[in-house]
């Protein structure tokens, strides 16, 4: 009895939960592995995956892949769905515990880099490029 009543709350509980639990690994075009390797090593502090030099490591544990690309330049898109008409829209929204340190990081090595913005209850934020135009967002709550 006590398996029949498991299995019918997993099937309920699976009933009312998304199927997907996260974003375990982000894919980005880059024109140069190594250079951008490097770069976001440096900058943003990921950590290198030992078995694959296309794989860096956020804090979270999850996983960014560096990929040479032949035919896109970035993961920029353009939408007016956003914040107005033909915004170019940045395809990941990084979170920080310390969104000044990072923001001057990437002041210092010469990333094109918005001014930090408050936003009230959903934080601090400011938008940035890597070295292949590749637009993010930082958010810090």
């Amino acid at each position: 009895m006590q398996k029949q009543f498991t299995n019918s709350m997993q099937t309920a509980k699976a009933a009312t939960s998304p199927l997907v639990k996260g974003v375990f690994c982000n894919y980005l075009p880059v024109s140069n592995l190594s250079r951008s390797r490097a770069w976001y090593m440096e900058v943003l502090g990921l950590k290198p995956f030992d078995r694959n030099d296309s794989i860096l490591i956020m804090g979270s544990g999850q996983w960014i892949f560096l990929l040479e690309s032949k035919d896109r330049l970035n993961a920029n898109f353009t939408t007016d769905n956003w914040e107005g008409k033909d915004f170019e829209m940045f395809s990941l929204t990084f979170e920080t515990e310390n969104i000044v340190g990072l923001h001057k990081s990437l002041l210092n090595h010469g990333a094109e880099v918005e001014p930090i913005t408050d936003n009230g209850s959903c934080g601090l934020q400011f938008r940035f490029k890597d070295l292949d135009g590749n637009r993010f967002n930082v958010w810090q709550n």
